[in-house]
Formats: C-alpha cells, structure tokens, sequence
C-alpha cells in the first residue's frame, strides 16, 4: 500500500491521503485518532462539508510513510 498524494488543512487537524494498493486507488481522512478509509472522493468532500472544513483551504503536503494499522485500529468508511 502506498500514499501517494496527501492534503492538509493549514493546523494539520484535517488530513486527505490518495492511497493505492496495485492498481487500486481510494481515499483516507484522517482527523485526530480517527481515520476514514476506503473513501470515494464524494464520501470524502460529504465527510470534510460535515465537519466544517473548507476545502480549498487544503494545502499538497509530503505524504510520508505510514505502516500498515493493526486490525484493532480505528477504521471506519463510510
């Protein structure tokens, strides 16, 4: 699995990653201890409207490595 893209709200609090395993790309929020995987970019702009962020205040970022979560981690899609 690999990041390759990532967006940020300017604090950091708001974070939207591009993931790709093989030929599969999806979306991932993450918010605090929360993360939202499997997103379809809808999902994603549904779940930032929500939580009051304006999206074109994201800013590209570096996506940097991030090991593969337990199966007891916080992940949810919706």
């Amino acid at each position: 699995m690999t990041v390759e893209g990532a967006m940020q709200t300017p604090d950091g609090a708001w974070r939207v990653e591009v993931v790709r395993r093989g030929t599969t790309r999806w979306y991932r929020i993450v918010h605090g201890d929360d993360v939202l995987d499997w997103l379809s970019i809808a999902a994603v702009e549904r779940v930032l409207d929500e939580g009051g962020v304006d999206r074109r205040t994201l800013v590209e970022v570096d996506p940097p490595y991030r090991p593969p979560q337990s199966s007891t981690s916080a992940v949810r899609g919706r």
